[in-house]
């Protein structure tokens, strides 16, 4: 639809935010926009207030930036070739005579593929075909830390055959078990959580966290387990719901909640004795309707595969009506996720700081803010040859050999899996920035010039359903808990910090005006009575030190942690660069947890 606005043409769009994996819809108002604001280039942005929209349209401050973001001064519509302004022509020439000359002389297996969320499904399965048609290789895979571990859980252990305990309770109650922090990173999902709980009498929160976080100021009861303890505390539940509701399981998963694991061993990995647990299985399986939400973010769980296969299992056994919502740190990797576990993707990651990789391409993904451990260092030094599609200048673009400058995911037609079972087709889009191209179009270009015709892909074929058996969830149950053992060790242990006002790695946010003032910088939050042991004060300064790195962060006290557990603001590179690189050779994932951390001596305030 569209109207006269100031002599220009008025459109208005109704799409959906990209920033998170809510995807809520906004609606967009403006004309042909470029780069800066103009007569004919201004947008606004508006709630998507129809009775059909999910959480009655509203937005996160984060989705409020969805306009700044379109129009950012500093988006890059311009293409580099080692750091030069040239032409989009130009710059795929140089990447594909870079291409080719790596390829002839080390074959195409020398060559890896790394994708990001700024992908459709159509171009992620374009990106397999690239690889396969084009370089000669099967090395592409989804680079997502924080969701890899989750869809493998999901993928890989089918419990379509778990059924409910019973007939529906009677009554209204409903519970919210709440996994983490969503309220922080997934804000919108208040809209739900609040009026279930105050709308009904004796309904409740449940949050499993160990720190004070936002979502646990809501809660009515706070299982404040040990840092990572969260897939022992949901083994717990599942363990007191199926003693109390007779509800079966079968295969590895039967074994290991009836056998396997005795309360001693919750209690040592989780930090929560048996008594509160069975108190919150009790509520859970009186109640009407259950939701559980799981929000991992960068190491804040210490086993995200089994936290999700244990919150899914309970889910199903509840006799009320219940949903598991895993939510995803970033919008399309599930989608992404499902296009290459279908196409058979390699590992990739196994490959990336060794030298059998002369060549990256990085598209939608800022490598070096998802994680500047030392093996994207190494990735990223001058002897590799890269090219990448990016928004802004960043550290990964800086040290590309080529930057594309990219189209965003709202500004994109195709198709996005915001979640498990949720396709969400944009076929209507705000015109992309000047200058800028979709990785569709992109990839056309470059195996063009590389002597391969490529169309755009359409029908992709995913793989959306469970097919596993929980084959060896008794041994990643045994890894997981000797990194509990080892943070029980350690003097402080280091949790991630999120902030609502920042998304995911922070890439995109922290370029936006409002997170700019409210959290420009990391913090260092530590326990009051900690902070007095090390006679630390606001804006202190303190060397935070661990296996990956080290960095100087300023200290704030807080109230919402104890003991010697201290939280960083994990959206900035140099938080992230403290979690060691860590591979898990049997699934190809990227091992995050907290970690032990040691603290410097105090240095002059800020």
């Amino acid at each position: 639809m569209g109207s006269v606005w100031f002599g220009c043409i008025m459109k208005e769009i109704q799409t959906n935010c990209s920033f998170c994996s809510l995807a809520c819809p906004v609606v967009l108002r403006g004309g042909q926009r470029g780069p800066l604001f103009g007569d004919g280039s201004i947008l606004s942005l508006e709630w998507d207030t129809r009775d059909e929209s999910k959480y009655n349209g509203s937005l996160c401050a984060r989705g409020n930036a969805t306009v700044e973001f379109l129009t950012h001064q500093k988006r890059l519509n311009y293409p580099f070739v080692l750091g030069e302004r040239t032409t989009f022509k130009a710059a795929v020439g140089e990447a594909a005579k870079n291409l080719l000359a790596i390829k002839e002389e080390s074959g195409g297996d020398s060559i890896g593929i790394l994708l990001g969320d700024n992908l459709t499904n159509e171009e992620a399965a374009l990106a397999v075909t690239f690889a396969r048609e084009v370089l000669g290789t099967d090395n592409v895979a989804l680079f997502a830390p924080d969701d890899a571990p989750v869809f493998r859980a999901y993928l890989g252990c089918n419990l379509s055959s778990l059924k409910s305990a019973g007939p529906k309770p009677p009554g209204d109650r409903e519970v919210s078990l709440l996994i983490g922090d969503p309220m922080a990173e997934h804000p919108c999902v208040a809209k739900d959580i609040l009026p279930s709980k105050y709308g009904t009498r004796g309904s409740e929160v449940i949050v499993v966290s160990p720190e004070r976080n936002h979502s646990a100021w809501f809660a009515d009861r706070h299982l404040r387990c040990k840092p990572g303890g969260e897939a022992a505390v949901l083994l717990g539940l599942l363990k007191a719901a199926i003693k109390e509701s007779g509800a079966k399981l079968t295969g590895e998963l039967a074994s290991l909640v009836y056998n396997g694991i005795d309360w001693n061993i919750i209690d040592r990995v989780g930090g929560i004795n048996e008594d509160p647990i069975e108190g919150a299985a009790k509520s859970i399986l009186g109640a009407v309707r259950v939701r559980i939400y799981m929000s991992n973010l960068f190491g804040r769980i210490g086993s995200p595969a089994l936290a999700s296969l244990f919150a899914e299992a309970l889910a199903r056994i509840c006799p009320g009506e219940s949903t598991f919502e895993p939510q995803f740190v970033q919008q399309n990797t599930w989608g992404i996720y499902s296009v290459l576990a279908g196409a058979g993707n390699r590992k990739v990651l196994e490959k990336l700081d060794s030298a059998e990789i002369k060549a990256l391409i990085l598209l939608g993904l800022d490598l070096f803010s998802v994680y500047p451990a030392a093996p994207v260092e190494k990735a990223l030094r001058e002897k590799k040859f890269s090219v990448t599609t990016q928004f802004f200048w960043n550290q990964t673009a800086s040290r590309a050999n080529v930057v594309l400058p990219a189209a965003a995911l709202i500004e994109k037609r195709g198709t996005v899996s915001p979640s498990f079972g949720e396709d969400l087709v944009r076929e209507e889009t705000i015109t992309p920035l000047g200058g800028t191209r979709t990785d569709e179009e992109f990839l056309i270009a470059l195996a063009g010039e590389m002597g391969t015709e490529l169309s755009p892909v359409t029908g992709v074929e995913r793989r959306t359903e469970g097919r596993g058996s929980c084959e060896g969830i008794k041994e990643e149950w045994d890894a997981y808990a000797e990194t509990a053992a080892v943070l029980d060790a350690a003097e402080t242990v280091l949790i991630p910090w999120s902030e609502p006002v920042h998304v995911a790695d922070g890439s995109l946010s922290r370029n936006f005006h409002w997170s700019e003032i409210t959290c420009p910088e990391p913090k260092l939050m530590i326990s009051n009575d900690y902070a007095d042991e090390l006679k630390l004060n606001n804006g202190d300064r303190v060397a935070v030190s661990s296996e990956g790195g080290e960095v100087v962060l300023p200290v704030a006290r807080t109230g919402k942690l104890s003991g010697k557990v201290v939280g960083a603001t994990i959206h900035f590179p140099s938080v992230r660069k403290l979690f060691p690189w860590r591979l898990d050779e049997r699934y190809g994932e990227i091992e995050l947890a907290p970690i032990p951390v040691q603290l410097g001596r105090q240095q002059e305030k800020a």
